[in-house]
């Protein structure tokens, strides 16, 4: 029953993990992690003048570069740091009432650890996220789209630049995650989400905001804003002593 527990918070996770902040490819998403104020200029690339085609563009630099990420909604608020070319990430989630989660991310190695919540395990709990599959919940790096990019610009249906650097749309979330059961029982409302976004001067996507209270009215809007590009992230392994290895059933709880 305690994992149980846990798992169910994988619902409010997936929907800022999977849509938020692994957020907008190709179409044919506490406590502060310490990290550097180093920035570095993002790779040149030849920007599309379409509005898809500029969004796009902007979100697959989120594959390129580290970066510091901050989500802001009803459900949950969290900040961190990723940095999609090592394959490094630290990220901890405010549930409110519910507690915090702090999520690690080293390579093939993920890292829970839950304060707030009574009959969980202390420890941190450790998983291979080879096991968590390409749109598990907590697989925020996966294979060619470490950044999320290719996820979030899938699910895109429609999106019309609304001035410089803005933009406004829809997206269809049973494109972005079509194996997601919950996602699907949701029906059309989940294939006409608005959303808004923004880019930098150089061409990067610096926000992007989801109005979530179609699919239900105490959602609000979920609101992921993306900054310090080139920031450094360091992520340090726990102590073997701090670690115990997560229950197969929570293992399959994120990965589905």
């Amino acid at each position: 029953m305690k994992t149980r527990r846990l798992a169910t918070t994988g619902v409010a996770l997936v929907a800022a993990l999977g849509l938020g902040l692994a957020g907008c490819g190709n179409q044919t998403g506490a406590d502060d992690p310490a990290a550097g104020g180093n920035t570095s200029a993002a790779p040149a690339s030849s920007a599309p003048a379409d509005a898809l085609g500029k969004l796009t563009a902007a979100a697959q630099k989120l594959n390129e570069q580290s970066v510091r990420m901050k989500i802001e909604s009803s459900i949950l608020n969290g900040s961190g740091v990723m940095d999609p070319t090592s394959k490094a990430g630290d990220m901890t989630m405010d549930l409110g009432g519910q507690g915090k989660i702090r999520m690690l991310i080293a390579g093939n190695d993920a890292y829970l650890k839950i304060t707030g919540m009574e009959g969980l395990p202390e420890k941190w709990l450790h998983m291979d996220a080879t096991k968590l599959g390409q749109s598990g919940q907590l697989n925020l790096m996966p294979e060619g789209d470490p950044g999320g990019a290719n996820k979030m610009i899938k699910s895109v249906v429609k999106v019309e630049e609304t001035g410089s650097g803005s933009f406004s749309g829809t997206m269809d979330y049973t494109k972005s995650v079509p194996d997601d059961k919950d996602i699907a029982a949701l029906g059309d409302k989940a294939k006409a989400v608005p959303f808004t976004a923004k880019i930098d001067g150089e061409g990067r996507l610096t926000e992007f905001a989801i109005d979530t209270s179609v699919l239900h009215e105490s959602l609000g809007k979920m609101t992921t804003t993306y900054s310090d590009f080139g920031t450094e992230v360091k992520v340090a392994k726990p102590p073997a002593g701090e670690t115990e290895e997560a229950p197969e059933e929570l293992i399959k709880a994120f990965g589905n």
